[in-house]
Order: structure tokens, then C-alpha cells, then sequence
């Protein structure tokens, strides 16, 4: 079985990336802040979630990016998909691989398209081009 986290505080988005990922076969577990899904992953264990899609940015004491520092130096070694607004903005897309990639961080995926429906996945190599089909990327990190 998939089992995928989703990390975020704004519902409207939760609810469309969990309908998103239970259609490709996902179990999907919520926290709405980065405490939350840091909670989740240790009670769970570092090996359960597949994938962790974050929000960088959440009004709370632990956002996105400092639990995934504290997961990543914890051990986990699943796939991190980072969802976000702020990456919507000229310029933003490209500077924001270039940061996130050395954190470890998969993706970017710009919330526009998760309001869409058709989410596109930034891989962090700053020129490659969005991949479209979840598929593709599940197939490259043989995720089961």
C-alpha cells in the first residue's frame, strides 16, 4: 500500500491534494502544520509515508521547511513534494529550485495548478521542464 502525508493548513488545498493522490491508489494522512506531520512521520515511523507534500509557509510555530530539516536529519529518506503560493510570482520558480534543491526537496508544485486540478511537478534541476502524470515520477522512484 502508498501511504502519502499531506502538510498543510489551508483546507481548500488539502482537500484537492488529497482527492488528487487517492485517485493514483494513495492512503493519505493530514496535519495541518509542521508539528503535526513531524508527529505523524515519528509515530508512524520514518519508512511509512512514500511522499510528504508540504506548504513551506503555514501560520504555526513548525513550518514546512524546519520539519523536514528535523525528518531529513532524523532519517527520512521518502520522496518530498513542496506545494506552495509563493512560487506563482516571475522569477520565483527558479530561484526557489535553486534553494530547495539542496535541501532535499523532490518537487515544486505551484499551487495555481493544484487549484486547477492538473498539477505540474518542478523538478529541482533548474532547467528542466514540469512533469504532468504523477505516474512518471512514482515509476522513476519505484514507488509501489
Amino acid at each position: 500500500m502508498k501511504h502519502l502525508l499531506i502538510v498543510d493548513d489551508n483546507d481548500k488545498y488539502a482537500r484537492i491534494l488529497d482527492e488528487y493522490y487517492k485517485n493514483l491508489g494513495y492512503t493519505i494522512d493530514r496535519a495541518v502544520d509542521g508539528a503535526g506531520g513531524y508527529s505523524a512521520v515519528k509515530e508512524k515511523g520514518l519508512e511509512h509515508y512514500q511522499v510528504i507534500v508540504t506548504d513551506i509557509t503555514m501560520e504555526t510555530q513548525m513550518a514546512g521547511l524546519t520539519m523536514l530539516k528535523r525528518l531529513y536529519k532524523e532519517g527520512y529518506r521518502g520522496m518530498v513534494v513542496v506545494a506552495s503560493t509563493g512560487f506563482d510570482v516571475p522569477l520565483a520558480k527558479p530561484l526557489t529550485r535553486c534553494f530547495l534543491g539542496r535541501m532535499g526537496i523532490d518537487y515544486l508544485v505551484p499551487k495555481t495548478t493544484v487549484l486547477s486540478g492538473k498539477l505540474e511537478y518542478y523538478p529541482m534541476a533548474f532547467f528542466s521542464k514540469p512533469i504532468m502524470d504523477f505516474r512518471e515520477i512514482e515509476s522513476e522512484h519505484k514507488i509501489a
